[in-house]
């Protein structure tokens, strides 16, 4: 998994956490005093769940069956470009531009079906990312309520926070005994205009 993509990642879970209650008037809101608050360290609970750690190899197995895949396909290329060039001066000047043609078509179909594994595989860690922030928000909720909680503030908004408003443990322990991993399922990839000419 690529640096920037976990990163993205990271921003996206970060700003889902902090409008978990935004639905909701809070007693701020109201004209009451908040009293109850509660913090969490989204980026703990995200990087030391289960179900995370349960993406990495599956996403890893799915780079190296694609990457084999491709691996194949450039040597054939390889391949086919030094036959192209022994040919050349055996082809009249028409068909080796007709060669070469094909060649470079061959070329742009295999860049172009790289690009969309890629974007098929950042679709489907989004994915698998997005089914444990959906249960963490709802054991988040739940905890919330069990604790008359009035507000719960991911942990990068806050510069200081007393120690026992910290429920990161708790909403950790909680999704790992519901969520222990989570299958990385690739989506099946998008029609293209040849698809319905098919």
């Amino acid at each position: 998994m690529s640096r920037l993509t976990h990163l993205l990642l990271l921003a996206l879970w970060v700003a889902a956490a902090s409008m978990l209650f935004a639905g909701t008037p809070s007693r701020a809101q109201t004209g009451q005093a908040v009293q109850n608050i509660g913090i969490i360290d989204v980026q703990r609970i995200l990087q030391q769940s289960l179900a995370y750690k349960s993406i990495r190899p599956q996403m890893t197995a799915l780079k190296k069956d694609f990457e084999q895949k491709f691996r194949t396909a450039e040597g054939e290329l390889r391949s086919t470009n030094k036959d192209l060039q022994r040919e050349r001066t055996i082809l009249s000047p028409d068909a080796f531009a007709q060669r070469q043609r094909d060649f470079r078509k061959r070329v742009d179909t295999v860049q172009r079906d790289m690009q969309a594994v890629n974007r098929l595989l950042d679709r489907a860690l989004s994915n698998s990312v997005g089914e444990i922030q959906v249960v963490a928000r709802e054991i988040t909720a739940t905890l919330a309520k069990e604790l008359k909680l009035d507000l719960i503030l991911s942990n990068t908004a806050i510069t200081f926070a007393a120690p026992r408003l910290d429920l990161t443990q708790q909403v950790l322990e909680r999704l790992n005994k519901r969520l222990p991993s989570v299958k990385v399922v690739l989506p099946p990839p998008p029609k293209t205009a040849d698809d319905g000419k098919k």
